[in-house]
């Protein structure tokens, strides 16, 4: 079924009234994000306290790679700047028409056109000076759920953990939080690269071990930075980074916590790019045979 859904998208995004359907989907997901806000707004979810965000803004560095979807990437920033005033946020973009934020808690990291994910990330990373970091992408925007604050806490509490990673609310349809989670639980990991805490330990009543958590999460950064990102891997890089962090990096899951994912499968521009993978793939490969 998903199969034929993804045909379907496919046929319509190169059909003549692709771009209306993109600009539709646009629209579709700025109402949903307002929608969802007055929703969460009436549950009592409201921005984090002063004292949160101060704690956030000594602590951690905000980090995403940024390609040819401008107007997602500057959302992005505002919404951490909406959750987190002053927080500093280090992007890298690779576009062809150079992002521009006027903002002193912004750091742009221009990079030749299409240099790829990891490079992006592996030059933003090295610009990260807090001992903590949070990895997004440029599609997302944060929630009242996304409480990095309270996943910071967490780290510093439970210093055997290196990474908290919280969910991705999938619009338009998500399937819900419950079965969102059952991926990461039940995924199929290497078991000749033991973790150093086993896969589904319960830290405490709210996050879980996982050996490979999703690509949102707050982080202690000088075990990112051990690990490190493969600068030659352009667009697949989560399995690659999860496959060699394993035994070095301690993830958890918390499924009660979610940021808002927003991919436009009409963008037939962006898509292009991140289809483009057999390289990586080819790569990848025979990288770890030799190992």
């Amino acid at each position: 079924m998903k199969q034929r859904i993804r045909s379907i998208i496919v046929k319509l995004a190169h059909s003549s009234v692709g771009i209306l359907f993109k600009w539709l989907f646009s629209i579709i997901i700025a109402i949903e994000y307002y929608l969802l806000n007055i929703y969460w707004w009436l549950r009592g979810k409201r921005l984090p306290s002063e004292e949160e965000r101060q704690l956030v803004r000594e602590n951690v560095t905000f980090i995403y790679k940024s390609f040819e979807r401008q107007g997602m990437a500057k959302r992005l920033f505002h919404s951490i700047q909406r959750y987190y005033p002053g927080a500093k946020v280090v992007i890298a973009d690779d576009s062809a028409q150079p992002l521009t934020i006027e903002n002193s808690h912004a750091e742009i990291i221009h990079l030749p056109f299409n240099s790829g994910l990891s490079y992006g990330i592996s030059c933003a990373l090295e610009r990260v000076k807090t001992p903590f970091l949070v990895r997004l992408d440029d599609d997302e925007m944060l929630t009242p759920y996304s409480e990095f604050g309270r996943h910071l806490l967490f780290l510093m509490k439970h210093k055997e953990v290196d990474l908290a990673s919280i969910l991705c609310f999938r619009a338009p349809l998500w399937a819900g939080r419950k079965n969102e989670a059952k991926k990461y639980y039940r995924q199929q990991f290497d078991k000749s690269r033991p973790l150093k805490i086993a896969h589904m330990t319960h830290i405490d009543d709210s996050h879980t071990v996982v050996a490979k958590p999703p690509n949102c999460f707050i982080a202690r950064t000088e075990k990112i930075k051990e690990v490190g990102y493969d600068k030659n891997i352009r667009m697949i890089d989560h399995n690659e980074f999860f496959y060699r962090a394993a035994g070095v990096i301690v993830s958890v899951l918390d499924e009660s916590s979610f940021i808002f994912h927003y991919h436009n499968p009409f963008d037939t521009h962006y898509m292009k790019y991140r289809n483009d993978t057999l390289g990586d793939s080819i790569y990848i490969r025979k990288k770890h045979m030799k190992r």
